[in-house]
């Protein structure tokens, strides 16, 4: 039985071959936009796409201006947005959605 041919050496790892992600923000800081999606999700019961569309909203956002204009701190803003627990506050999403809409 022949022997089982083996590659040659590896190519080294480049950290140039990596491409990064780059969400379309345009389309998450239009706050028309994400309020309309937003308050559909609501009345569709659909949660997952509720918090993936508010997660990546903030993510745009300035969370040291979205704290002041809020009144919520921004370790609940950070926290809020690792999604893990997604189980904010009534007043919590009702102080971001008051922003997003207004």
């Amino acid at each position: 039985m022949d022997k089982a041919k083996t590659s040659k050496k590896p190519k080294a790892f480049s950290k140039k071959s990596l491409k990064e992600f780059k969400p379309n923000t345009s389309l998450l800081l239009d706050k028309k936009l994400v309020a309309q999606v937003l308050v559909d999700c609501l009345l569709k019961n659909d949660v997952q796409t509720f918090q993936d569309v508010l997660i990546s909203h903030l993510r745009t956002l300035s969370k040291t201006d979205l704290a002041k204009q809020t009144g919520i701190g921004r370790r609940t803003l950070y926290d809020l947005m690792e999604g893990k627990n997604f189980d904010p506050r009534l007043s919590t999403l009702s102080a971001l959605l008051s922003k997003i809409a207004g």
